[in-house]
């Protein structure tokens, strides 16, 4: 289901707001995510900071691209395709989304309404999809 108006600036506000708080999303999502399902843990072999900056590139990308999701998707199914050599798999991403939602929810301290935390919830849905894709997207065989 596409977001509408009210939700993409819903989502644009509150990432304005988590930026100009300096919270540190990334950080508050790798621990949730660690806390609610360590078994994942192991699939993160590179080290913490710099999983943090290359989500926090992602996330801010992905905002910014709000309103043009369709040039977002290439590096969407990009990012899900290099996912699968970290030996992610589709059932990850409920844990991965119910983490990333807490930590959005957490960092901006109350100031989000169920409105904001739908828009959210349902970004974040639009860009798993497409990760997933890419995480199932067979390789071409060589001939």
């Amino acid at each position: 289901m596409p977001l509408s108006i009210a939700d993409k600036a819903a989502i644009t506000l509150s990432f304005s707001q988590l930026t100009q708080s300096k919270s540190n999303v990334a950080e508050s999502f790798y621990k949730n995510l660690f806390d609610m399902a360590p078994l994942i843990k192991p699939l993160f072999k590179s080290d913490r900071k710099l999983l943090e900056i290359h989500f926090n590139e992602l996330f801010s990308t992905a905002v910014h691209k709000i309103n043009h999701f369709e040039e977002l998707k290439a590096d969407l199914l990009a990012l899900g395709k290099r996912h699968k050599s970290y030996q992610a798999k589709a059932s990850h991403f409920t844990v991965v989304k119910s983490a990333l939602l807490l930590s959005i929810q957490y960092e901006l301290k109350g100031q989000c309404s169920d409105a904001v935390i739908n828009a959210w919830q349902q970004f974040i849905e639009d860009i798993s999809e497409v990760m997933i894709e890419g995480l199932e997207m067979q390789e071409n065989p060589c001939i």
